[in-house]
């Protein structure tokens, strides 16, 4: 159940006496033209109008049947806690939104948008509590339909990952010359894995360090090799894991075959968020690299070339800056905070 509250300084709804308000033939006509479900209650949260739309899509036979009631009767026990809540808050002036489940009259599953805001008179006090409830039944539905899809697709191609990575171990048995080109897949492969797993487990955005961290993980090194603290403190969602995952997983594996890893040294990554953008960089120092393997370090040839495809795909950037002191590469992508992307 989802409820947030309201700035009480919407425009409040104006009535000069809530008996002679309803049977103005404007209001009226706004009433009965309406397919939301729309209630008027008197401050102790009894109904003393439904529209005609209400009765219909509540399954109630006639207004008789509900006039007079409190309007949390309507709902299922575990419901009233917020109904009574947002009751208690438009008679006190404050307007309030909430989601919830609430079936019909005869046990029609139905989910509901609920907004709750004061009826004022013309010296601003509250005489009462309009209700607009919407039917997003179908919404909800099909959204629980595309979760369970969804995850039932993430564990699939998680497995996925873990037999393509046998395959190609497998092939390379058979094929030795092939040997580096199985070991790079299967690296690639266990990044993507790492997502994948992380997918699974929270079905949701996840933290930024947090991810970075288990993919270095997952290669094999050592937590105080690598600093995540100059990350932003934010969430990452499904798209941007993956390409994360396959960057960091490139960054990491060459490090480790030709970069500072390889000499034991370390990696600071920092970033930031800058108007909906999510900028991020791998700082790795190549001091003791000699000058011949610089061109060859880390994130060069295929590498490179894989970085390139997954950032650009996914509407990114990337630039590197490759010398003797050091590797510094900077990747960009979209980024949508948790209030854009909610519901």
């Amino acid at each position: 159940m989802h409820r947030s509250p309201v700035s009480s300084v919407l425009p409040p709804v104006m009535m000069d006496d809530l008996s002679s308000s309803l049977a103005d033939p404007v209001l009226a006509a706004l009433m009965h033209s309406s397919r939301d479900c729309i209630k008027v209650l008197d401050l102790a949260g009894r109904i003393r109008y439904i529209n005609p739309t209400g009765l219909s899509v509540r399954q109630l036979n006639a207004e008789t049947d509900v006039v007079g009631r409190h309007w949390w009767e309507l709902w299922p026990l575990e419901a009233h806690e917020v109904v009574q809540e947002a009751t208690l808050k438009a008679a006190a002036g404050e307007a309030m939104d909430f989601r919830a489940f609430g079936p019909t009259a005869r046990g029609r599953p139905k989910w509901w948008d609920v907004r709750v805001v004061p009826v004022r008179d013309e010296a601003e006090q509250v005489n009462g509590v309009l209700v607009v409830s919407k039917d997003v039944t179908d919404a909800v539905t099909s959204r629980k339909m595309y979760d369970t899809i969804a995850l039932e697709m993430r564990h699939r191609l998680k497995n996925a990952f873990a037999v393509a990575s046998a395959i190609a171990k497998i092939s390379a048995r058979q094929a030795p010359e092939h040997q580096s080109f199985a070991e790079d897949l299967v690296t690639r492969f266990s990044s993507l894995a790492v997502a994948q797993g992380k997918l699974v487990d929270t079905a949701s955005d996840f933290p930024l360090r947090e991810l970075v961290s288990d993919l270095v993980d997952a290669a094999g090194v050592a937590e105080e090799v690598i600093d995540v603290s100059g990350l932003p403190d934010c969430q990452v969602d499904e798209a941007q894991m993956r390409v994360i995952a396959v960057v960091i997983g490139e960054l990491t594996t060459n490090s480790l075959k030709y970069g500072a890893l390889r000499t034991g040294g370390s990696i600071q990554c920092e970033g930031h968020i800058e108007e909906d953008w999510l900028n991020l960089t791998w700082i790795e120092p190549l001091e003791d690299v000699s000058e011949g393997e610089t061109e060859t370090s880390s994130s060069t040839n295929t590498g490179l070339t894989v970085i390139n495809r997954i950032v650009t795909s996914a509407g990114g950037q990337v630039s590197r800056v490759l010398n003797t002191d050091g590797l510094r590469v900077e990747f960009s992508l979209v980024h949508r905070s948790a209030e854009d992307t909610a519901d």
